[in-house]
C-alpha cells in the first residue's frame, strides 16, 4: 500500500458518524409534520378499508364529501372559525403563554352578539351585523380579561383559568336560553334561543349554490392579524417576550402590557369566531354552537407552527378530517374517530418538532474531542466568574429586580 493511501486510510478512520443536537429547524420540523400528516391519512384509509367491507368505500366517502356544492358548503362552515379561534391560541403562544379558554370566549362572543340582535331588532343589516361583530369582539375579550389579570398580576396559572371558564360560560349560556330568550317552540328539554332577526344574517356567497360569506371576514381577519405580527413593532416586541423574561427587560419591553394585548386580542377573535358561526350558520345561540371549534382551534395553532399559512392550511386540514369523519359515521366509524385522529396526528407532530433538533454528522474524532475539551474548558470559566460580577449578568440581574 502506498504511503498517500495508507494517510487516507488512517484520516478516514479517524472520522466516524454522530448525532449533533441544536436549535430547532423550521424546515425539518416542516418536513416532519408533512410525513405525520401523509402517514396519519394512510393509516385512516387503511382503517376504513379493513373494518368497513363495502366496495370502493374511500371513493364513496371523499365523493359525498367533497363532490357536491352542499358538502362544499360544509367544509366552509368548518373551517371558518378554526382560523379565528386557531389565532386565539397562536397570538398568545408567541408570548409564552397557553390560551385554553377559546371555547369559552367563543360562546362568550356568541353570547354578547345575541342580545345585541335581540335588543336593537330595528336596526337594517348594514348596522346589525357590524354592530354583532363589535359586540363579539368585546364579549370575547372580557372574558379572557379575567384569566389574563390574574395571570399577569398574580401569577395565577392561564391554563387552568381558561379552561375552568369555559365550562363558566357555557353554563351561563344555558341561563339565558332557559328565560326570555328561549325558542318557544322547543321541546324536549332543547336548549336553543329564539332565531335571530333574518337582518343579521351573514348574505350568502353566489358560489357552488351559496357559501358561507363569513369565511371572507375570517380569512381577511387572519391575513390582518398575520400581516400585524409580522411587520409591526408590537409583533417584534411580543417575539422578545415569548423569548423570555430576561430577553424582554434588557430591551425594555413593557411584559405585562404585551400579554395582556396578546390575550385580549385572542379572547377577541375567538368572540368574533362565535358570531361568525351565529350569523353565518346557525342563527340561533345553542350550547352545541360550538362543536369543540375552541379546543380543535388549539390543534390548529399547534400544527401551524407558529405560520400564518401554515395556520390557514391546518384549519382546512383539521375541517377535511371532520367532514370525512362525519360522514364515515353513517357506514358504522365512530363519531369518536375524528378526535383520535386529530390526536395521532398531533403526536406524531410532537415527535417530529423533538426529532427536528438533531442531525447525523459525520465528525473528525480529533474535532469532536476538541470540541469536548472546549466545552469544559467553557464550562470551567463559567464557574471562575460566576461570583465576579460580570456585566452582562449584573445588568441582566438589575433588570429582573426592578421587573
Amino acid at each position: 500500500m502506498s504511503t498517500g493511501a495508507a494517510s487516507t486510510a488512517a484520516r478516514q478512520s479517524r472520522k466516524s458518524w454522530t448525532v449533533v443536537r441544536g436549535a430547532p429547524s423550521p424546515k425539518r420540523s416542516w418536513a416532519y409534520r408533512i410525513v405525520a400528516i401523509f402517514a396519519v391519512i394512510a393509516g385512516s384509509a387503511l382503517y376504513l378499508v379493513l373494518t368497513i367491507h363495502q366496495p370502493d368505500i374511500l371513493g364513496v366517502v371523499l365523493r359525498e364529501s367533497f363532490a357536491t356544492p352542499a358538502s362544499l358548503d360544509e367544509w366552509v362552515v368548518l373551517a371558518t372559525p378554526f382560523f379565528l379561534t386557531a389565532l386565539a391560541v397562536l397570538i398568545p403562544l408567541r408570548v409564552g403563554l397557553w390560551n385554553i379558554g377559546g371555547e369559552g370566549q367563543f360562546f362568550a362572543g356568541a353570547w354578547l352578539a345575541t342580545g345585541f340582535a335581540f335588543w336593537l331588532t330595528h336596526l337594517t343589516g348594514g348596522l346589525l351585523i357590524p354592530g354583532m361583530l363589535v359586540a363579539g369582539a368585546l364579549g370575547g375579550a372580557l372574558w379572557a380579561a379575567i384569566p389574563t389579570l390574574a395571570r399577569v398580576y398574580l401569577n395565577v396559572n392561564e391554563i387552568i383559568s381558561t379552561l375552568m371558564l369555559n365550562v363558566v360560560m357555557v353554563f351561563w349560556v344555558a341561563y339565558w336560553l332557559v328565560g326570555s330568550w328561549q325558542y318557544g317552540g322547543s321541546t324536549g328539554g332543547t336548549l336553543q334561543s329564539r332565531i335571530i332577526p333574518t337582518q343579521a344574517q351573514l348574505p350568502l356567497l353566489h358560489v357552488a349554490g351559496g357559501l358561507d360569506s363569513g369565511v371572507i371576514i375570517a380569512l381577511v381577519l387572519t391575513a390582518l392579524v398575520g400581516l400585524y405580527l409580522h411587520y409591526s413593532t408590537f409583533g417584534y416586541q411580543s417575539l422578545l417576550v415569548g423569548s423570555g423574561r430576561a430577553v424582554a427587560l434588557y430591551t425594555g419591553v413593557r411584559i405585562r402590557r404585551v400579554q395582556m394585548i396578546s390575550m385580549l386580542a385572542a379572547g377577541a377573535l375567538a368572540g368574533v369566531a362565535g358570531v361568525l358561526q351565529l350569523t353565518g350558520n346557525s342563527y340561533q345561540l345553542t350550547p352545541g354552537l360550538s362543536n369543540n371549534t375552541g379546543y380543535l382551534g388549539i390543534a390548529v395553532a399547534i400544527l401551524a407552527g407558529n405560520s400564518i399559512w401554515g395556520l390557514v392550511v391546518m384549519s382546512g386540514l383539521l375541517s377535511t378530517i371532520m367532514l370525512v369523519g362525519q360522514n364515515a359515521q353513517m357506514y358504522g366509524v365512530s363519531s369518536d374517530a375524528p378526535f383520535i385522529v386529530i390526536g395521532v396526528l398531533l403526536l406524531l407532530n410532537a415527535l417530529g418538532d423533538a426529532l427536528s433538533q438533531y442531525r447525523v454528522m459525520r465528525l473528525d474524532r480529533r474535532d469532536v474531542s476538541s470540541e469536548a475539551e472546549g466545552d469544559d474548558l467553557v464550562e470551567a470559566e463559567g464557574h471562575s466568574t460566576a461570583g465576579s460580577g460580570a456585566p452582562g449578568l449584573e445588568m441582566v440581574r438589575d433588570a429582573l429586580e426592578a421587573g
